[in-house]
Parts: structure tokens; C-alpha cells; sequence
């Protein structure tokens, strides 16, 4: 059985690798980091919930060469690991590449997470978008 601490390190790489999954245009490994039945809550930006809308969401993604021209980094997670359950709390910022590449939104994940057949996956990922380029 893993101990907590082993268990809150691999919840550290699932938040991780949602975001070299995603930056890397690996959607199908990405789309794997989430349940069958998640939900994928962008606030006023809409919430998807299950494979089919996720994979809705994704296709909304402006891509260059099949790769989004972005980078995703989480720090400060604090994660809350009950039996195989979990939730996370980190702080996203988002760097946006293009003519002139810079941050574009700084923000917080909040999870929910579950352990099923032996592997983490998100049930519920929430943004919360708390600065973003362009807005006051």
C-alpha cells in the first residue's frame, strides 16, 4: 500500500502531466488524465463534462502544426489525499507564445481527484482565472 507521501507524488505528476500533455498536443494522453464522466469547468469560458465534450473542447483549440503555442505551469499545490480520493489546489500561470510571447492568465486549479485501478485521474478540474493579460 503507498504511503501518503507516495501518494501525493503521483498526484504531483498527473497535475504535471496535464500540462506537457497538453502543451505537447498529446491529447490522447491528456484525455486520459480525466474520468469518463469529468468535469472540465472553465467558468464563464464553459464547462465540459465527459470524454465527448472535452474532446469538443479540444477541437476549439487554435493549433499551430497540431501543438497549442503555450506553456502551462503549476506551483504551490496543496493536495489532500483521502483514501482514493484527493483534492488539489495550485496556482497556473499560462505563457503564451506568438509575435510578442508573454504570460497570459495567472489562475488556480481546484481538483478532485480519484484513484481507479491503481492510477490518479481528475473527476473535476476547476480554473478559477484571477489575471489575465489585457483586463484591468
Amino acid at each position: 500500500m503507498p504511503s501518503l507521501l507516495e501518494e501525493k507524488d503521483a498526484i504531483r505528476d498527473v497535475l504535471a502531466s496535464y500540462c506537457f500533455h497538453f502543451d505537447n498536443g498529446e491529447f490522447d494522453q491528456w484525455l486520459g488524465l480525466f474520468t469518463d464522466d469529468a468535469t472540465f469547468d472553465l467558468g464563464t469560458r464553459g464547462s465540459f463534462n465527459g470524454q465527448d465534450a472535452l474532446r469538443r473542447f479540444l477541437a476549439s483549440i487554435p493549433l499551430t502544426q497540431g501543438i497549442p503555442q503555450m506553456r502551462h505551469c503549476v506551483m504551490n499545490s496543496i493536495i489532500r489525499v483521502d483514501g482514493p480520493q484527493a483534492t488539489a489546489q495550485s496556482y497556473v500561470v499560462v505563457v503564451h507564445g506568438g509575435a510578442v510571447p508573454g504570460v497570459m492568465l495567472a489562475g488556480r486549479y481546484e481538483d478532485r481527484l480519484v484513484k481507479l485501478n491503481g492510477a490518479w485521474k481528475f473527476r473535476e478540474r476547476r480554473v478559477q482565472f484571477d489575471l489575465m493579460r489585457g483586463t484591468a
